[in-house]
């Protein structure tokens, strides 16, 4: 299971957990049980002292994501 912070609204958090192929559910929940510095795009983890931010998942992410983004864009160059 991955859970993502989709964004934040006031303080709540809208995060989007992934179950099974193709199964995804937004569950919101209060900021404050979040780490201080959590933001958008993040991959958190619940643990035994609470909610953390997975950084070395949060950084191939956004790697991947800024990848496909270039992709996208250089095909458009094609055009």
């Amino acid at each position: 299971m991955l859970m993502i912070v989709d964004r934040i609204e006031d303080d709540i958090a809208v995060i989007e957990e992934t179950g099974a192929p193709g199964e995804i559910t937004m569950k919101k929940l209060p900021l404050l049980w979040l780490p201080e510095d959590v933001s958008e795009g993040d991959v958190i983890r619940r643990t035994a002292d609470g909610w953390v931010i997975d950084k070395e998942e949060t950084a191939k992410r956004r790697l991947a994501a800024a990848a496909e983004i270039g992709a996208l864009t250089d095909d458009a160059d094609d055009i």
